[in-house]
């Protein structure tokens, strides 16, 4: 994706540093989050090449939201309700937020590339603009999202955050916005494609694996490949990969002087705390102390 697929905004008093952003990005989809740290009146605007849903943590004492051409909708308590923006529509507007921890996520997604994610043709048809909804499942997803986004001192595993952002941009496909799918059940993995798997992951543990680099490794789509996956090996790819290095981290603090650090960098976490709880999570206890006891 695009990096100026975000949405931007301009704030009022120009020298107030009242955005916090991060922003990552894989084959079709996107994601921003944006947490403002002062309730600081701005402007925003997208015009994005892509469609676009926002999951709203914001309370604004005024403001208003208008697609080019629509009747502009004003702002209020819009926590946990949602934006959906197709492609080749503009949206602007301005916003006075409340004194209060206020942050949004956007998923960006361009439904052509993820054709084969759906197994199914996106057909192309003009889509309806969807202002300020609910929706409990699609919601939950983007909270989850938004979590992992905001969460600087723990970094999430690339494949983590890679599969709930697809996650998201497929739930709008449930929501009816698009036509129906017509997916085919999903089997298991052959014992080659398995094999190939398993092999891919023993060799690059230490890395950052990322969702499509495994789908990849079989040639399928990243949708088809995690349900596939799990049908074979019963946990989803996140799971089974902490699990692998989990293993591969208990061998090494029995069998090595390397620091907690160098272990958990050579195993593949993103930092000793997320080695730390994806390890008391399989062994139920830390590092540490299942080295002090081998």
């Amino acid at each position: 994706m695009e990096r100026d697929d975000e949405l931007k905004l301009k704030f009022k008093e120009a020298e107030q540093a009242a955005e916090v952003q991060t922003s990552k990005s894989w084959r079709g989809v996107s994601v921003q989050y944006s947490k403002l740290r002062l309730p600081a009146e701005y402007e925003f605007e997208w015009d994005g090449r892509a469609h676009y849903i926002a999951h709203h943590d914001l309370v604004l004492l005024d403001g208003e939201m208008e697609v080019l051409g629509e009747k502009p909708r004003t702002g209020g308590d819009l926590r946990d309700l949602m934006t959906y923006v197709p492609l080749g529509h503009t949206i602007k507007g301005w916003a006075q937020p409340a004194d209060r921890m206020n942050a949004f996520t956007v998923v960006c997604f361009d439904p052509t590339m993820m054709e084969e994610e759906l197994q199914a043709e996106f057909n192309g048809r003009e889509l309806d603009p969807k202002i300020y909804f609910h929706d409990d499942e699609l919601a939950g997803t983007m909270r989850k999202l938004g979590r992992l986004m905001a969460d600087g001192t723990r970094p999430s595993a690339k494949i983590y955050a890679e599969t709930v952002g697809l996650t998201a941009a497929l739930e709008m496909f449930r929501l009816g916005t698009f036509d129906a799918l017509k997916l085919t059940p999903s089997g298991g993995l052959t014992r080659a494609q398995a094999t190939l798997i398993t092999e891919y992951i023993d060799e690059n543990l230490s890395h950052d694996i990322g969702l499509e680099d495994l789908a990849s490794v079989v040639s399928l789509s990243r949708f088809h490949f995690a349900r596939a996956f799990k049908a074979t090996f019963g946990d989803p790819p996140y799971r089974y990969l902490n699990h692998k290095r989990v293993e591969r981290a208990k061998r090494m603090l029995a069998e090595t002087r390397l620091t907690i650090e160098e272990v958990s960098v050579a195993c593949g976490f993103n930092g000793a705390s997320q080695f730390g709880r994806s390890f008391r999570d399989f062994v139920g206890k830390s590092p540490l102390a299942f080295r002090r006891q081998s």
